[in-house]
C-alpha cells in the first residue's frame, strides 16, 4: 500500500496512535480500537452490497465481521491527495482456524450456515444486479477442460518433455474425464433452478469463505474480508471451505462428513444444493490449478516441488473418489 494513503485518516472522528503493517494494510491504532486501513479498487455498488450484508449480518444475527468504519461525511470510501481511494475497517485480533481442530473446523460450519441463514433477502438483491453471474459455474467449467486440452497439446507438442510433463500426461484422461462428468452431471442437474431461486431471494455468497478469514479469539469466530460477496448459489462457499480443508487432511471422510452435519444442523441443505456441491466437489479443481501454474511459469525449470504437488493430487484423489461416493449414495 502507498504509505501516502495515511492522510485520509484525517478524514475520519479518530484520535489516531501508533500505525504499522500488516498483509496488504495499514494497522491503524484508534480511540475506538484498532482498525485497518485498505486501498480500495472496486466499485461503489460493490461496497454499498458489502456494506449491507455486514451491517445486517451484525444487526440481525449478532455476526462479528470486519465492519467498514464510515468518514465524517458518512462515506464508506475516502480518497486521498494523489486521488487513490481507501477504506477504513474493524481489525480483528485473533488467529486463524487450526486445519487440524476438529472442533474450531466445526465451529466455521456452523458459522457458515448461519451466515447464509441471515445473508439473502430484497436489500441485497436490489444492489447487487451488477454482480449477477447466472451460468458462471457452467461457463467455468468449459474453459478449465478447454485449457487442460490446450495444455495437454501444448505438451504433445513439446519435442523433449520433463518429469512433470510426463507424469501430466499419464494422468491426464482419468482427472480429464472427472471434469467432463461435472460439466455433464451439471449440465442434467437443477442448476438453473437453483440459480433462479438463489438470484430471486437475493441469495448472498461470501466468495472467499476458507480457514484464512475465519478469526479465532478465546472460541469465538469472527469473518472477515468479505470484498468478494456476490449473488449466488450458497453452496460455492461451502464447496470453498470443504475442498481446502479435506485437501489439508487427505480426503478425511470422517471430517467432510462433519462438517456437512454440522452446517446441515444449522441451515437445512435442500437436495438441489446438495447435488450441486457434491458436482463442485467432484470437478478437479486442483489438478486444473496445478496445470493452469505450469502453462503460465518458466517453463524452462520446473521445481520438485511442483512435481511433488502433482503427485499429492494423483495420490489424494482415491481418496477425493472415496469421499464422493458416501456422498454420491445420499443423492
Amino acid at each position: 500500500m502507498n504509505e501516502k494513503g495515511i492522510n485520509v485518516l484525517e478524514e475520519y472522528d479518530l484520535e489516531i496512535g501508533s500505525i504499522r503493517r500488516g498483509r496488504g494494510v495499514l494497522l491503524v491504532e484508534t480511540n475506538q480500537g484498532m482498525k485497518k486501513l485498505v486501498e480500495f479498487k472496486g466499485t461503489q455498488t460493490h461496497v454499498e452490497l458489502q456494506n449491507t450484508v455486514q451491517e445486517k449480518l451484525y444487526a440481525d444475527a449478532g455476526i462479528v465481521t470486519d465492519r467498514f468504519v464510515k468518514n465524517q461525511t458518512g462515506a464508506l470510501v475516502t480518497q486521498d491527495k494523489d486521488t487513490k481511494k481507501y477504506v477504513l475497517k474493524n481489525h480483528i485480533e485473533g488467529t486463524e482456524c487450526d486445519i487440524k481442530n476438529a472442533q474450531e473446523i466445526a465451529q466455521m460450519a456452523r458459522n457458515l450456515a448461519k451466515i447464509h441463514k441471515f445473508m439473502q433477502g430484497r436489500e441485497c438483491t436490489e444492489l447487487s444486479a451488477e454482480l449477477q453471474n447466472p451460468d458462471a459455474l457452467r461457463l467455468e467449467f468449459e474453459k478449465h477442460n478447454k485449457e487442460l486440452r490446450k495444455i495437454r497439446r501444448y505438451i504433445r507438442n513439446r519435442s523433449r518433455i520433463s518429469v512433470f510433463e510426463t507424469k501430466f500426461l499419464k494422468e491426464f484422461e482419468a482427472f480429464y474425464r472427472e471434469g467432463e462428468e461435472a460439466l455433464e452431471k451439471l449440465n442434467n442437474s437443477a442448476y438453473q433452478l437453483l440459480n433462479q431461486r438463489s438470484m430471486n431471494n437475493g441469495c448472498i455468497c461470501h466468495g472467499d469463505y476458507n480457514y484464512h478469514n475465519a478469526i479465532f479469539e478465546k472460541n469465538k469466530i469472527a469473518t472477515v474480508n468479505f470484498e468478494k460477496c456476490h449473488v449466488g448459489i450458497q453452496m460455492e462457499d461451502l464447496y470453498d471451505f470443504m475442498r481446502k480443508i479435506l485437501e489439508k487432511n487427505n480426503w478425511d471422510k470422517g471430517i467432510g462428513k462433519k462438517i456437512l452435519s454440522e452446517y446441515s444442523n444449522v441451515r437445512e441443505i435442500s437436495s438441489e444444493e446438495y447435488e450441486n456441491l457434491y458436482i463442485r466437489l467432484l470437478y478437479p479443481e486442483k489438478f486444473w490449478k496445478l496445470a493452469n501454474q505450469y502453462f503460465n511459469s518458466n517453463k524452462a525449470w520446473i521445481s520438485g516441488k511442483t512435481i511433488e504437488k502433482l503427485e499429492t493430487v494423483v495420490m489424494q484423489n482415491a481418496k477425493k473418489r472415496e469421499f464422493l461416493e458416501t456422498f454420491r449414495k445420499k443423492l
